[in-house]
């Protein structure tokens, strides 16, 4: 046992020594050996000691204990730190493993263990041996307790030794059934001389919150989360994150009470991912925040976020309507143009009218059967080369800022969307495809996420009618994030894992939308025959009128000449 502040304790006089058996020094400190082997010794190789004392005497039940303890447990790093009253200072070190001794909650507020793990984003474990008077230990226990609540302290217990020698160990309930937010002690274990009555130091407080309300700062962008106002006013959950927060639920047994989403309902507004975040910092009542939000290290200061659930692909994208062959370029279509010279030359002297005519209506027919379009791009480098122009949302935008291989992208002509929704970005490229004197083939691409574009493709039945660059633009991880220090981060973690491994994720983002709706060719006729069109007709048929009187000017004069 490496002790660091040993020698300073075995020079301490006694003064004002607190008489006691030795025989209960030994059973104190057989429990809390007992606890170090059976739970610290089996879960890190090191821990932490501190001891606050603001009465001499339990300082040296503690000095007696901590003798015990360095003679039975060697086998351990142990930082030793002692906090004086008056003389605050902080001792650097990991804080996830405690062990402290103090003689009243005004000792261990001395300490002001939440300032050492206020930036974390893991859970530690307190084991807390409260050495005081048989009297007042019942309102220190749950001074210690409403202490570690209010700081998110979940895994907090209290060992206590009463005046006859019983030592017995409590812990606090804050989802008990019938007593939500609750810091009231329970008693959980008793030393029985030779181990505990039971091993379980640390019983999971979160498996079961028996319906206790966990405040939901959301926000409502399909395909991932979207709600129906259901019988009585309820809201339904729908989309891919609302099956999860739904799933989540019912495994941790919570009742969903959203904040602000009847605001956002009312007012027809859709807070942006930063406005939900900044919410979740200030309104410190919100346990977790979801809602298309991406993982992002600018939040990681303020927020603690839970293990990704879904990789989010943004794909670039293009309306093939803006790519169809004109009616011209379907013409020249099936051959080159030294074939189509030979076969007009011969075919003018063999019913030219005829084959002409049954030519051009079997293509006409063409165009509108199967909705030809030009060679489209198939990679990034094509639509920087090709000259086009990105249409997509100011998060998207400030994602490719981060991206060193996407600065090509930044340098094409681009119009920003400002509303974060995805259906607003597949507006405006189809806004500006089909604007006036955007040109026969505009060069526009949306960069969206796939799943939202598919799901509005089949939410607006347009099957067929949007085309998906097949390389990926980027990836991004989409993540529930709690309050900084969050007590639930490690449990929402593990059970996000496991709902991901076994693929649920996956399969709700199938029920969301169907790629094969999607790559569909033959249910989208939205296409209408316009003016550029048309441009075949009139010029064969002015080919033609224009031919047929070069056929008579030549008839004309052959006549006449065979005349004289």
């Amino acid at each position: 046992m490496n002790v660091t502040s040993l020698l300073h304790f075995e020079s301490m006089k006694y003064i004002g020594a607190q008489t006691q058996a030795a025989s209960i020094n030994h059973h104190v400190a057989a429990a809390l050996r007992v606890f170090i082997e059976d739970f610290y010794q089996r879960i890190a190789p090191a821990f932490i000691v501190v001891l606050s004392c603001r009465r001499p005497s339990p300082m040296n039940f503690y000095r007696n204990i901590m003798q015990l303890l360095y003679e039975s447990v060697d086998t351990m790093i142990v930082q030793l730190v002692l906090v004086e009253l008056g003389r605050p200072r902080r001792i650097a070190g990991p804080r996830t493993h405690n062990l402290l001794l103090v003689d009243s909650l005004d000792a261990l507020l001395d300490i002001e263990i939440h300032t050492y793990t206020a930036q974390s984003d893991n859970s530690e474990y307190y084991f807390i041996f409260l050495q005081q008077r048989d009297a007042l230990i019942p309102h220190d226990m749950q001074g210690v307790f409403a202490y570690c609540w209010r700081h998110q302290l979940i895994n907090c217990n209290v060992m206590t030794q009463s005046s006859g020698g019983q030592v017995l160990l409590h812990t606090y309930y804050p989802y008990a059934a019938g007593q939500c937010n609750d810091s009231q002690p329970t008693r959980i274990n008793r030393f029985l001389g030779a181990s505990w009555q039971h091993r379980d130091y640390f019983p999971s407080k979160l498996h079961n919150l028996n319906g206790c309300p966990l405040v939901v700062l959301a926000r409502r962008v399909s395909p991932f989360l979207d709600l129906d106002e259901g019988q009585r006013g309820l809201l339904g959950l729908r989309g891919l994150e609302g099956r999860l927060l739904q799933e989540l639920s019912h495994r941790m047994n919570f009742s969903i009470q959203f904040a602000g989403l009847q605001d956002q309902l009312r007012n027809r507004t859709t807070w942006s991912e930063k406005q939900l975040l900044q919410k979740l910092v200030q309104e410190r009542r919100a346990h977790l925040a979801i809602g298309y939000v991406r993982k992002r290290i600018q939040y990681a200061t303020n927020l603690t976020p839970v293990f990704p659930h879904y990789s989010n692909r943004v794909v670039g994208c293009l309306l093939l309507n803006a790519h169809n062959l004109t009616s011209l370029e379907i013409w020249s279509f099936p051959f080159q143009a030294l074939t189509w010279i030979c076969l007009l030359l011969f075919a003018s002297w063999l019913i030219f009218g005829l084959i002409v005519r049954s030519m051009y209506s079997a293509l006409l027919f063409f165009i509108l059967r199967y909705h030809l379009h030009q060679r489209l791009p198939g990679s990034l480098p094509d639509l920087t080369h090709g000259d086009y122009a990105a249409v997509m949302g100011r998060t998207t935008w400030q994602d490719l800022r981060e991206v060193p291989s996407l600065q090509d992208l930044l340098g094409l002509k681009s119009v920003i969307v400002s509303s974060e929704r995805e259906e607003e970005v597949l507006r405006t490229l189809d806004r500006c495809t089909q604007r006036e004197g955007a040109g026969s083939h505009p060069l526009f691409f949306g960069l969206i996420s796939q799943d939202a574009l598919l799901h509005l493709t089949q939410r607006g039945h347009r099957a067929g009618a949007y085309h998906i660059i097949p390389q990926d633009v980027l990836e991004q991880q989409l993540a529930i994030y709690l309050q900084k220090h969050s007590h639930l981060a490690a449990h929402l973690d593990h059970l996000v894992m496991s709902i991901r491994t076994v693929g649920l994720l996956h399969h709700w983002a199938g029920q969301v939308a169907s790629e094969r709706y999607f790559r569909s060719r033959f249910l989208y006729r939205e296409k209408r025959i316009r003016q550029p069109d048309l441009w075949a007709v009139y010029i064969l048929t002015a080919g033609l009128y224009l031919l047929s009187l070069v056929v008579f000017v030549c008839e004309l004069l052959a006549t006449r000449q065979a005349g004289i």
